[in-house]
């Protein structure tokens, strides 16, 4: 599988949660692959390919997987990013402790591709442009 350019990972990613808010949250499924099946197939100006893989701690892999991660200032622990639509406060993106006893949100006003110029990649990972 080839990897995804900043880009590509940032339109994936507001397509999965435009997706997941139209079909997961309204309750007319519970499989985040079928709901955005259906999104492709009735909302999307364009076809993207569906996969998903499940990384061992039982999430979904990304290609923020191969960045050291900020901590939670609760309970140290790795924080997880999701990224917003835009909004009237100008938050692009959540910090979100991966704890799941912790229930630490923060809002954050960069960008996913600023945590990616910032971030220091994990010993064994290579950055491909």
């Amino acid at each position: 599988m080839r990897e995804l350019t900043p880009e590509e990972f940032s339109d994936r990613m507001l397509a999965i949660q435009r997706a997941r808010h139209i079909f997961i949250e309204t309750g007319l499924t519970d499989n985040i692959t079928h709901a955005f099946q259906a999104y492709q197939s009735i909302f999307a100006e364009r076809e993207r390919q569906i996969f998903l893989a499940i990384n061992q701690d039982n999430r979904y892999k990304s290609p923020m997987d191969k960045f050291e991660r900020p901590l939670c200032p609760t309970c140290g622990s790795n924080m997880r990013f999701r990224q917003l639509p835009e909004n009237e406060q100008g938050y692009k993106m959540q910090l979100i402790c991966s704890n799941g006893q912790c229930d630490v949100v923060l809002n954050d006003t960069h960008d996913l591709q600023w945590w990616m110029d910032n971030l220091k990649v994990k010993n064994g990972y290579s950055i491909v442009s």
